[in-house]
């Protein structure tokens, strides 16, 4: 390139770098030799070379999950206005590709993580601790990490909430679909299930609680097993969107009409459901602006920023749609 605008590197670069020391002579023969050889700027070196990749590591369990992909749309949103961008990566809830996608964050790839982490603590979680990058944590917070804030919603409360309303309509046999127990936003969801129920007096049958697979086929199994019940619950609560559509899906097998002979809530909204049949209530999480509040606090960990939120609670909406009613009248015997 220097050679051919016939001039040095170092007026090249500060050309491109839009610096206003170089002649308006020399400025134009290197804008020519950029047009003439088709020349692309190479950012990830340019940063490199100044100790930084302008990269943001996003880790997150499930791209496929609505609330991952407003995420990961939020924070790519805040990191762009500060000329950053975002390097997503999906472990799909399974270990070894977490820690792979830990270790390449580790490699300073990216200058900070974002973490929607399944796991909890990992060797390959203390590993990127180690190198010193901020972290942020979204959601969940592994057990012993007490430094890196974190952004969430108050999963307990909002379903505590939604279950209340299940038990204001009449409903007293009462079933969730719930999360691996593994899983810190199951248990939660799961926490504030039995809490509503507790509240009103109502006993939880024992069968009534299922620990679903992630997933559709997670929430279809679940709600199989509960349509196989001698009795069946009136109402159900699903602790996600994707185990509620495999929910949904079970009750039309079996010809299950919701709200009629079942209702049903769920924790985390999406698009489709104000327009499925029954709409269906839920619980919205603002995943977007979850991202977008994670990219705030990254951006100012990395400005240096003496102040740093511990931790950011936002508030969730309780969407009330056609999917609960009443329960049926059910004949004593």
């Amino acid at each position: 390139m220097a050679e051919h605008a016939g001039v040095s590197t170092a007026t090249v670069a500060r050309v491109l770098s839009g610096r206003i020391t170089v002649s308006p002579e020399l400025t134009e023969r290197v804008r020519q030799a950029v047009d003439e050889l088709n020349y692309v700027p190479n950012d990830v070196a340019r940063s490199l070379s100044r100790g930084r990749t302008n990269m943001l590591g996003l880790l997150v369990s499930d791209i496929g999950n609505p609330f991952a992909a407003q995420v990961a749309r939020g924070l790519e949103d805040e990191a762009a206005r500060l000329g950053y961008q975002v390097l997503v990566g999906s472990s799909d809830f399974e270990l070894e590709r977490e820690t792979r996608l830990l270790d390449s964050f580790a490699a300073k790839t990216v200058d900070a993580v974002a973490l929607v982490s399944a796991r909890g603590s990992t060797p390959a979680m203390a590993r990127l601790a180690r190198t010193g990058l901020p972290v942020v944590y979204i959601d969940r917070r592994p057990d012993g990490d007490t430094a890196a804030p974190l952004v969430r919603t108050d999963n307990e409360t909002a379903a505590r909430q939604a279950v209340g309303h299940l038990i204001e309509l009449g409903h007293r046999d009462l079933a969730m679909i719930s999360g691996p127990s593994w899983l810190p936003t199951a248990s939660a969801r799961l926490r504030g299930f039995r809490a509503a129920c507790a509240e009103h007096g109502l006993t939880v049958r024992r069968e009534c609680v299922r620990e679903g697979h992630l997933g559709v086929e997670g929430g279809v199994r679940a709600m199989r097993d509960l349509l196989d019940l001698p009795e069946r619950p009136t109402a159900v609560f699903s602790f996600n969107n994707l185990s509620a559509v495999g929910a949904l899906r079970a009750l039309r097998e079996r010809g299950v009409t919701v709200p009629r002979d079942i209702s049903l809530v769920t924790f985390d909204d999406m698009d489709l459901f104000p327009f499925v049949d029954p709409p269906i209530t839920a619980i919205a999480q603002p995943a977007y602006e979850i991202g977008v509040e994670a990219g705030r606090t990254l951006l100012a960990m990395l400005s240096g920023a003496a102040v740093v939120p511990r931790e950011v609670v936002l508030p969730t909406e309780f969407r009330i749609r056609s999917s609960c009613a009443e329960p049926p009248h059910r004949e004593k015997v």
